[in-house]
């Protein structure tokens, strides 16, 4: 299912991007309102053999990488999707403003060659870390982070997480992604072929020039956050071409976790996000997610659902214990800067009104529906239980 935002600021970053659209096709102008310098690098007349190659596969790589995602139910991410807001922008609806988290992770972009934005547009359009975290094999140990930063609260949430709702969750995997895996060409490879089932051969020169010009300090050296600006829980039992079944996992992107911390929001980010990755775990444990729903309604029922649940866990005596004010700070700016909800989705999440006070069916914008494993008695209403309450 399709879900996304896209916010004027990113899409300027989009527009150095313009080599993937028709000859034809034109953006209208948009008006950056976050610091951004966007690229002056023209593409160039005379493109070397294996650029141009990389350049012809675009089209049939993107139209692969849409119906992957929507096949996983991959969510975008705010940057991609300003990405594709560039080159088709009558297809997107853009907010007004810029959330400050979304500005905090916009590169200056002016001092991109023209082989670095193809690559940028690679590692955005196929969520190339994220994926690879998501459903490849990971080399431990794990770390959380850029530098490992966020390791010992991350390791602690998803510790309290599984003895907090009453799941069998000793075989969901917590994996890092990081950006740093894409200087790595196998790494990328192996996105492009086992998991989007591309053409080997397009496969190998997009893997090399991903891993080629990332490795550089314009670039972050693969650790810009905006490559890793998402979190994503993966119900397992994919099939994957060589590497068999993939496991239930939650990614959990170093950018996201170091966007939220520019803007102050490090103390209760790391929570925050992986309660909300883990109540969607919780949701395909219990089978709550809506398949027989439009994927605008399934994506309001699932993302509600799991806000709750993270809100819940949160504010908690038995859980996270964390003050209602500073979670509901956190949720405001994660609301708006969701990579998984179109606006009125979002306006029900920032509404929603979900406190310590109450559990997860409360929210007067989720609908109704039996808490997963609730048991009812005549002198009760139905909550989500865990097994610590």
């Amino acid at each position: 299912m399709r879900m996304r935002l896209a916010w004027p600021a990113v899409a300027a970053v989009a527009l150095v991007f313009g080599l993937a659209a028709p000859p034809a096709a034109t953006a209208a102008p948009l008006a950056p309102t976050a610091p951004l310098a966007p690229s002056q690098s023209a593409v160039p007349q005379q493109l070397s053999p294996e650029i141009q190659q990389i350049v012809d596969n675009l089209p049939a790589m993107r139209e692969r990488a849409a119906a992957v995602k929507a096949e996983l139910g991959l969510p975008d991410t705010p940057v991609q999707d300003a990405v594709l807001a560039a080159i088709d922008p009558t297809q997107y609806e853009c907010s007004a403003a810029t959330p400050p988290v979304v500005a905090a992770v916009i590169p200056d972009a002016s001092s991109w060659t023209f082989e670095q934005q193809l690559a940028v547009l690679h590692v955005l359009l196929f969520q190339m870390a994220l994926v690879d975290a998501a459903y490849l094999p990971q080399p431990g140990p794990y770390t959380y982070g850029a530098q490992g930063e966020f390791t010992n609260v991350v390791n602690r949430t998803i510790r309290d997480l599984r003895g907090f709702w009453d799941i069998p969750s000793g075989d969901i995997e917590l994996v890092p992604a990081h950006g740093r895996s894409m200087l790595d060409p196998e790494v990328n490879y192996r996105v492009f072929t086992a998991v989007y089932g591309l053409d080997p051969a397009a496969s190998r020169v997009s893997a090399d020039l991903v891993a080629r010009e990332l490795n550089s300090p314009v670039l972050g050296y693969g650790d810009l956050p905006l490559f890793t600006f998402n979190a994503y829980a993966a119900p397992g039992g994919e099939v994957i071409p060589g590497y068999g079944v993939s496991p239930k996992r939650i990614a959990f992107g170093d950018g996201v976790l170091e966007g939220f911390a520019r803007v102050g929001l490090g103390d209760v980010a790391p929570q925050a996000i992986l309660a909300h990755e883990f109540g969607h775990q919780v949701q395909y444990a219990d089978g709550l997610m809506r398949d027989d729903l439009p994927a605008p309604e399934a994506s309001r029922w699932a993302e509600l659902m799991a806000d709750a649940y993270s809100s819940y866990f949160l504010t908690h005596a038995r859980g996270a214990s964390m003050q209602w004010n500073r979670v509901a700070s956190f949720g405001q700016m994660f609301y708006q800067a969701t990579a998984a909800s179109p606006p009125r989705v979002t306006t029900a999440r920032r509404t929603s009104g979900c406190g310590p006070r109450c559990g997860p069916t409360a929210s007067r914008t989720v609908p109704a529906r039996r808490a997963p494993s609730c048991r009812r008695s005549p002198s009760s209403t139905c909550s989500r239980r865990s097994t610590r309450s």
